[in-house]
């Protein structure tokens, strides 16, 4: 497979050294690295998809030549705004989520806090998960504990959620 199959404006389609088919409009191409950038129509009108492919052991490779030569685009406009807005905003998602999984717990207790996620605002303290902001479920996460001076209406709430949510899980 040399440069010609790959060459700007072709549209190629194969299937990946793993088996995952592909196919687009080659936007660019490194022969030095052997990475390709293809490009297809976007779901969005106006839009389009960019996958990166390692041309490294694909198989099935089917080139075909534009019909006119192709023509250079001037890149996109990046809004640096936007792009630091939309970092942001996976930052925050990402540190959400890794906040959501327990250090030094059980894949059982794992399993409790993402069914009490579910429905109520949860968070790891150590081993022990805090609900609400009012009661504590530590290990074995089968009695749940009131702050002092918390509301008891909330401690009760929670252990019957709880005990609803490890029946679901098949835990006593």
């Amino acid at each position: 497979m040399g440069a010609p199959d790959w060459a700007i404006g072709h549209t190629v389609s194969g299937a990946t050294s793993t088996g995952e088919a592909f196919g687009g409009v080659v936007y660019t191409y490194d022969p030095g690295t052997g990475v390709c950038v293809l490009r297809t129509e976007g779901d969005i009108t106006n839009t389009h998809d960019v996958f990166v492919v390692n041309t490294a052991g694909c198989s099935d490779v089917r080139s075909k030549a534009p019909s006119s030569s192709p023509t250079t685009e001037a890149l996109p406009v990046v809004d640096p705004a936007r792009s630091q807005r939309r970092l942001e905003a996976n930052v925050k998602a990402a540190q959400t989520s890794a906040a959501n999984i327990g250090v030094g717990v059980t894949r059982t207790a794992q399993d409790i806090f993402d069914a009490l996620a579910k429905t109520l605002p949860c968070q790891w303290q150590g081993t022990a998960i805090n609900v609400m902001d009012e009661v504590t479920i530590a290990a074995p996460y089968a009695v749940c504990q009131g702050v002092p001076n918390g509301d008891l209406r909330a401690v009760e709430r929670v252990q019957k959620v709880l005990a609803n949510e490890k029946a679901k899980l098949g835990l006593k």
